[in-house]
Formats: C-alpha cells, structure tokens, sequence
C-alpha cells in the first residue's frame, strides 16, 4: 500500500467516523421544542455536514478532471464529451421541470415560487435520467460479461 493510499483511507475513516457521530447526535439529541412536527436538535448541523460533503466531493473531482487534462492532453476531448453531455442532460432537465406554484394548505414560506419549483424538478429529472444511465450501464457491462 503507498503511502498516498494510506493517508486517503485515514482521511476517508475520519469522515466516516465525523458522519457517524453527527447521525447518532442527530436520532438521540431529542426534538425542537414548540416545533408543530417532531424536528431533531441536530438537524442543521447534519444538513450542513452533508452540504460540506457534496462540495468537497464536486470540488475535488473538477479539481481532479482539470489535473488529468493538463496531464494528458489527449484524453482531454472526451472528458469535453462528458462534460457537454450533462450539460445537455441540466438544460433538458430545466426544461421539462414545472414551475406552477403547489397548492399547500397552511405553507406560507418563501420557497413555493416558479423558480425554486423549476429548479427542484430539474434536480429530480436530472437525478432520473442519471439513475437511468447508471442502469443501463451496469446491464450492459454485466451482459457484455456474459456474452464474451
């Protein structure tokens, strides 16, 4: 085992042990009082936790993508093709979501507006087609196993 490899398996323990606490906090730190539905003590702490984590990992990987580019520029077109193909997928998803305001009895928040609806279907559509692809890959990959 290298040594890189090393460190990476401590970091990847580290956040591992970090989430597992902030998830025990959260089902055993009791409840919000006055809240009209049950509502964990912890739970900005955790969606903060989670937020943290999905940036870090975008980050690192464009950080990683950007370094493999420069490192090997002929490998660089389909990391291109990559990248415009969920560009595509974002512009369909956006494009397909519906912005027409819910109609939510007692919900007088901020967040039933056209462009927060149409950029949560665009997620959800987004999320779809990608769980699709991630299907139809590993059919593929398993029946191409089968057929050699």
């Amino acid at each position: 085992m290298s040594k890189l490899s090393k460190i990476l398996s401590y970091v990847l323990y580290a956040l591992l042990a970090v989430t597992v606490v902030f998830t025990i906090m959260y089902f055993t730190g009791g409840d919000v009082p006055g809240e009209a539905y049950t509502t964990p003590v912890y739970t900005d702490l955790i969606l903060n936790w989670a937020k943290f984590l999905v940036v870090a990992t975008a980050g690192i990987t464009i950080l990683f993508e950007v370094v493999n580019v420069a490192l090997n520029p002929k490998n660089a077109m389909r990391s291109l093709v990559s990248i415009a193909v969920l560009i595509v997928i974002a512009f369909v998803s956006y494009g397909l979501a519906d912005g027409t305001p819910l109609n939510l009895g007692g919900y007088e928040g901020s967040d039933n507006v056209p462009s927060m609806l149409k950029l949560a279907g665009a997620f959800l559509y987004g999320t779809y087609v990608l769980l699709g692809i991630v299907v139809v890959a590993i059919l593929g990959t398993e029946l191409s196993k089968v057929f050699k």
